[in-house]
């Protein structure tokens, strides 16, 4: 134990913790939602309170004083070793062991031939004609129609059953030609970079998706962009792996995907000069065989999402307004006007608004005339006194 000084100072990665039972006791599993550490790790909830003190400022004799407040009596440092060398062996602190797990993660992932599913027998089922029929009992919620498919798609990224209405309105007005590209905006939620591309072939139940090669070759070389930045914030994102399982039912092995990750809008201003030429660049692609898919959720709100109430019918309709108008900035305002907007909602917690101010930056460098249409939309509860509004709507040309 001799490899940590009393003035070491640990910092916690960011992990999601899950409290459940474990032999009787009640526990936390720690979860890496990056997907670097795949095992979950356990840990009693009567310690847990220490994670919050591993923030780089409280050395291992600040992690004592305030286990022994809590336990009314002396914690030998020892034990604070002992607990803070587990979480490091086990890759969940910033340390030099972390950043060799880390490489061993990355060249784990780089020697996959194809992106495999990560969700596959919790969201959808894995098997072939399993996964066929929860598509097709999906797509038989849409109400009739003969619209021509669109542009430009929206579609959700929450829960497939959850959102199941507004991915079945999405989907069933999605009947494209053979032979189509397809650029999909997913949300990056751990994603720290205005942008990343996914550039390998993705796993599906029905088998394999290609990826637009040539698309993210003239990215690269043409537009001179770094397109892989962060290849590990793809492994578990599940914005973009639930889109292909539709496209992919829907579509079979005639097209491909250009898969884009996009991270939060303030990621954006920093690099406003690669975020432009990102957005000139897509635009440069979508000539008349490519289409572009947003996979976004809207307006996060209540007490999951840290607001002090419950939501309420006021919230709710509140919510579906902000959301109209927003896709309706996307395609008609400027830049300064969608911005603005962006800054009086930011309460409302939009998980991709970083999407559609891209798409709202790539509509103003391309020469397509038309209006995006509203399907359907709804305020699914997701938690108690919580709700999500989700939007499924189209640009038609």
């Amino acid at each position: 134990m001799e490899e940590y000084s009393l003035d070491f100072k640990p910092i916690l990665r960011y992990m999601d913790a899950i409290p459940t039972e474990h032999e009787g006791q009640p526990v936390f599993l720690l979860r890496d939602p990056i997907g670097i550490i795949e095992e979950l790790v356990v840990i009693p909830q009567n310690i847990a309170f220490l994670l919050s003190l591993m923030d780089g400022k409280h050395d291992l004799r600040d992690l004592q004083a305030e286990a022994t407040k809590a336990a009314g009596e002396i914690v030998p440092i020892e034990e604070i070793i002992k607990i803070v060398k587990f979480l490091d062996e086990k890759g969940l602190l910033w340390s030099k062991n972390f950043e060799e797990i880390k490489n061993k993660a990355y060249s784990k992932w780089f020697s996959y031939p194809f992106r495999p599913m990560a969700h596959a027998n919790q969201a959808y089922p894995l098997s072939a004609s399993e996964a066929k029929f929860f598509v097709e009992d999906i797509l038989k919620l849409a109400n009739p129609h003969s619209s021509e498919p669109p542009k430009i798609l929206i579609v959700p990224h929450i829960d497939i059953k959850t959102g199941a209405k507004a991915y079945a309105e999405s989907y069933s007005r999605f009947k494209i030609p053979e032979g189509s590209r397809i650029i999909i905006l997913g949300v990056g939620h751990h994603l720290d970079l205005p942008f990343s591309i996914l550039t390998k072939d993705i796993a599906t139940p029905f088998g394999t998706v290609r990826n637009d090669k040539g698309g993210i070759f003239y990215l690269n070389k043409s537009k001179k962009l770094e397109i892989f930045p962060d290849h590990m914030a793809h492994k578990l994102e599940h914005s973009i792996e639930f889109q292909v399982l539709f496209l992919h039912h829907l579509l079979g092995d005639g097209f491909v995907v250009l898969p884009i990750l996009i991270g939060p809008l303030p990621t954006f201003f920093p690099q406003k000069d690669l975020v432009e030429k990102f957005a000139e660049g897509i635009a440069e692609l979508l000539d008349d065989s490519t289409y572009l898919l947003l996979a976004i959720d809207f307006c996060h709100l209540g007490l999951r999402y840290g607001d002090p109430f419950e939501v309420t019918d006021k919230h709710i309709n509140r919510a579906l307004e902000v959301d109209k108008t927003l896709i309706e900035l996307t395609s008609k305002a400027s830049t300064e006007e969608f911005l603005d907007k962006a800054k009086e909602v930011a309460p409302m917690k939009i998980c991709g608004l970083s999407c559609l101010f891209l798409t709202n930056l790539i509509l103003q460098k391309v020469d397509l005339k038309g209006d995006f249409k509203i399907y359907y939309q709804q305020a699914v509860p997701f938690g108690k006194g919580s709700a999500v509004s989700i939007v499924s709507a189209g640009y038609h040309i």
